[in-house]
């Protein structure tokens, strides 16, 4: 037994939640301590379907909650809340406590093409860590399925529609428990395999959100309408309607608009390689998450 400490933070998120479930309901994976790092520990609790060996305090924009967060940790899941995005405000004092602290990996949850995307805060965190010399794993996943439960649950769930401005073009989905299986495998690996790359994750489809709404509606059992609004349509029901914040909206808008020039429809193959099996189908999703949208939940 190795006794190495691993921090998930993001933990209550789809791929935080399910890299615990990963590394905690598996047995060759109980030579780890699996701590949880959470802004606060009592609300967190009742909100996984599993409990990490330790809760700890661990707030972006509170640097005193670093040291003991970062206390004996060897290995870390990175996520970065979607609302934080000033990252030399949030992230770089904390990329330098983990290099202090003397983390030895750090598995970041980057985005599909953000070497080629500086504009988002995924690429400057992706260079604080490089320059902090730090062993590093970049997951670089397509569009999460799961957005489809949280981000656009409600337009699905109660207004029978999908609300995105992606125009007719192919995204290529991937499911989050496929991220979260891999990013498993990188903290756990004994051996270097894993160091300083960076791997682009995608499910095994690429996929319409005409086709989404069908698969939708085959699901649920009425039907659910693409609407394909432009992005100036899009912003203005998120930031005005919706009231979410502006710099979220425009980050939204931004993958979006990458959405749009097909550019997030590649598939690869590195995915089914890491995790020894198909990725999962957005059929398959949308059968295990149906209950997520249907209006009496």
């Amino acid at each position: 037994m190795t006794g190495e400490r691993i921090l998930i933070t993001g933990a209550t998120g789809n791929v935080g939640a399910e890299t615990l479930h990963e590394l905690l309901n598996h047995s060759e994976k109980s030579q780890f301590e699996v701590i949880a790092g959470v802004r606060d520990p009592v609300k967190s609790r009742p909100l996984l379907k599993v409990q990490p060996d330790k809760f700890v305090k661990l707030d972006f924009a509170d640097t005193r909650t670093f040291a003991t967060a970062l206390t004996g940790v060897s290995r870390m899941l990175l996520v970065r809340p979607p609302e934080l995005a000033d990252v030399d405000k949030y992230f770089k004092p904390f990329i330098e406590a983990t290099k202090h602290a003397g983390v030895r990996q750090v598995t970041f949850l980057s985005l599909q093409g953000v070497e080629n995307n500086p504009v988002t805060p995924h690429h400057k965190i992706e260079k604080l860590i490089v320059e902090a010399d730090l062993e590093f794993t970049f997951l670089r996943p397509g569009f999460f399925m799961q957005n489809l439960c949280t981000t656009h649950r409600d337009e699905i769930r109660l207004r029978n529609e999908l609300f995105i401005p992606a125009g007719n073009s192919r995204t290529s989905f991937i499911d989050a428990r496929d991220v979260a299986a891999i990013a498993a495998r990188a903290l756990t690996s004994q051996s270097s395999e894993h160091f300083n790359r960076g791997y682009e994750l995608t499910g095994s489809e690429a996929l319409t959100y005409y086709e989404i709404a069908q698969i939708l509606t085959d699901s649920l059992g009425h039907p659910i309408v693409y609407r394909k609004p432009s992005v100036l349509q899009f912003i203005w029901r998120k930031w005005r309607r919706e009231k979410l914040p502006l710099n979220y909206v425009l980050i939204m808008t931004s993958l979006y608009t990458v959405a749009r020039t097909e550019k997030a429809a590649g598939l690869m193959t590195e995915t089914e390689q890491l995790l020894g099996r198909p990725p999962i189908t957005f059929r398959q999703f949308a059968t295990d998450n149906r209950s997520v949208w249907m209006r009496d939940q």
